[in-house]
Parts: structure tokens; C-alpha cells; sequence
């Protein structure tokens, strides 16, 4: 009886150091940060801070910003992440109101940042020669937005061009600090379609 007990016992511990040995091998190679965040990004607290006087030749300019497309597979229809995952950007006009598509959200935001160097973009393209500027978005994560602008006047494209906008890696990870940082790349977008020689070239002649 004793050594039925005994064995039992033995058996038990044996169960218990396997179980133990194989959540140490699970887990091992996991990143310290394991928490999940979901950041919510609003339209109306998307202030851009590009400095106006560098683009003062496109003052009082029009353009009609007929459409984003989200092409980017790493991307939702509402949102999109970081690169390692852990970080859901989810996208609305203000808090409290249902999610925006993504294209949606960056056409705003993309309007009131050219309308703070006083490029004035609409979805009207009927006036003759008003140049269009169609956006794909081709990747994008809180590091890299990948896209592909394209000019048009009179519904004849005039200039095409990959551009890429990069941001350094998260150093330390709280709500506000990404909400800010996902506004920058904002400014950080439209002042790299803004630089572009050959759009500028189709926007100011």
C-alpha cells in the first residue's frame, strides 16, 4: 500500500516538471512587453503643425484631392497597427462616434493639413486644368506609410511616384505619446508629397 502511494506520488511530480518545462519552452522567446494596446486616433484632435511659410508658394492654390485607396494588406478597413502588432490604431472623428474607414479618416486629415499651408483641397475636379491628386496606399504601419501619388488634369495623368514616409521605432509606449506620434506621421505625409519636386512642378504651373 505504501509503495502504491509512493509511485502515485512519484508519477504526479514527474506530470508536474514536464508541465512546468514545457511552459518555460513556450514562453521563453517572448517579448518582455506583452500588453496589447488599442489607440484611439480623432479627427478633430489632429492639429498639423507643418510650418506654412516653407509652402508659401502653394498659398491660395486649389487642388482636388480626389482619392485615397487602401491598398495595404497590413492594414484593417478602420485602422491599422504597429509592426510588431501589439498596437491597434483604430480611427474615428471624435471619441465616443463610430470607427471612419481609413481612407476616409486620412482624406480629413490630409485636407486640413494642405489647408494649413493654404492649399485648398475638395473632391470638385470639374474646373478645367485643376490639378487631381489620387493617393494609394500601398503598406502601412506606425513606422512606414508606402504609397503611390498620381497627378491628373483633365483626367490625363501627368506624373505618378512612389513615396515613402518612415518614423523611428516606439521608445516607450503610452496612449497619448502614440496618439501624438500617429499625428506627426500625419505632417510627416503631407509635407513628403509637398517636397516632391514633380508634383510641385504639376501643382504650380
Amino acid at each position: 500500500m505504501y509503495k502504491q502511494f509512493l509511485s502515485k506520488r512519484n508519477i504526479m511530480v514527474f506530470a508536474m516538471i514536464i508541465a512546468l518545462g514545457g511552459c518555460t519552452a513556450a514562453t521563453s522567446n517572448l517579448n518582455p512587453d506583452l500588453n496589447f494596446y488599442t489607440v484611439p486616433l480623432y479627427l478633430v484632435e489632429y492639429t498639423p503643425k507643418i510650418d506654412a511659410a516653407k509652402y508659401a508658394q502653394f498659398s491660395g492654390k486649389k487642388i482636388c484631392l480626389s482619392n485615397i485607396r487602401n491598398d495595404a494588406g497590413n492594414t484593417t478597413n478602420f485602422g491599422y497597427y504597429s509592426k510588431d502588432k501589439r498596437i491597434q490604431y483604430e480611427l474615428s472623428n471624435k471619441a465616443n462616434t463610430i470607427v471612419m474607414l481609413a481612407q476616409n479618416y486620412f482624406w480629413y486629415a490630409y485636407q486640413k493639413a494642405f489647408l494649413k499651408v493654404g492649399l485648398e483641397a475638395s473632391t470638385d475636379c470639374s474646373p478645367k486644368n485643376t490639378p487631381e491628386l489620387w493617393i494609394i496606399f500601398q503598406s502601412l504601419n506606425d513606422e512606414e506609410l508606402k504609397m503611390k501619388i498620381t497627378v491628373l488634369k483633365n483626367r490625363e495623368t501627368l506624373y505618378e511616384k512612389d513615396l515613402a514616409v518612415t518614423m523611428p521605432p516606439v521608445e516607450y509606449r503610452s496612449i497619448p505619446g502614440l496618439q501624438k506620434r500617429a499625428y506627426e506621421m500625419i505632417d510627416l505625409t503631407v509635407s513628403a508629397i509637398l517636397d516632391d519636386p514633380g508634383l510641385q512642378d504639376m501643382l504650380l504651373k
